[in-house]
């Protein structure tokens, strides 16, 4: 297939003054957002190139990356793609995005403000389709795959990366609470098989999966969403009382004043078939 010039992509439509007004962004919208993007859980730069490696980016790629908050696994893959549009429904991550694009000058990278589940682009528009640690946040994840997979182009790949949950149900649920508790915009953690089925039911077909341990320490994991202290105190309890019998599947031991828990990190590659 041939590939169209990538200024035939949709841009964001230009605000009249009225829209501004009404798309003002709240100063405590603001400030949560500049505060969870300047947390180093959130940054990763390193981990965010890892990622656009095992995407397999290429030179030519036309690059979609799907809830991409402020903006940092959209830049990894900007060092390698023609183009990235990165796709986010808060505005106040928005504009960290753009501040920060601006800030790196990066002048293959655009952000528009649109709902994953209905991406505002033609089909076959992208070789590459992204989403890092934004899973959880989707009300319907399988709308939101069905909307990868239209806008992907024959051949094209559907890159997912996000925590998982354990299969046993009653471990998930424990996990799941907890992450509500620390996070209000937190739906659920997957269990790696449903990911998997869910990818397969939108016609995608999955190439390669990794998995990883990831080491967590209680504080600075509360501190990416910065919970009122009760409920940080509540989320304590709650993970000392899982830990005899491990009640969350995440493995969670006592050190020091604090604990340690491991995440499951799941990488997700799938084709659209051609």
């Amino acid at each position: 297939m041939t590939k169209e010039p990538v200024s035939t992509l949709p841009q964001e439509p230009a605000l009249t003054p009225s829209k501004r007004r009404l798309n003002a962004i709240p100063t405590y919208l603001r400030h949560r957002a500049e505060v969870y993007a300047r947390q180093p859980l959130v940054r990763r730069p390193r981990l965010r190139l890892r990622f656009a490696v095992f995407a397999g980016v290429r030179p030519g790629d036309r690059v979609l990356d799907v809830a991409t908050g402020p903006g940092y696994n959209a830049f990894a893959f900007a060092r390698r793609a023609a183009v990235v549009v990165g796709v986010e429904a808060a505005p106040e991550l928005l504009e960290i995005a753009r501040r920060e694009a601006a800030r790196r000058r990066l002048a293959n990278v655009t952000f528009s403000e649109g709902d994953p589940a209905a991406l505002q682009f033609p089909g076959e528009s992208f070789d590459l389709i992204t989403s890092a640690g934004a899973v959880h946040h989707f009300a319907s994840p399988a709308q939101v795959f069905s909307e990868m997979a239209r806008v992907a182009v024959p051949g094209g790949r559907v890159a997912i990366e996000d925590v998982v949950a354990s299969e046993q149900d009653v471990r998930a649920r424990y996990h799941n609470r907890l992450e509500r508790l620390r996070d209000r915009s937190h739906r659920r953690f997957l269990p790696l098989g449903e990911l998997l089925a869910l990818l397969g039911r939108q016609g995608l077909q999955v190439r390669t999966v990794q998995v990883q341990d990831s080491l967590r320490e209680f504080n600075e994991w509360v501190a990416v969403t910065r919970p009122p202290v009760r409920r940080a105190e509540h989320i304590r309890r709650l993970l000392q009382g899982s830990m005899e019998q491990d009640l969350s599947g995440l493995n969670v031991q006592p050190a020091d004043d604090t604990f340690l828990f491991v995440q499951r990190v799941a990488w997700v590659l799938a084709v659209k078939p051609e």
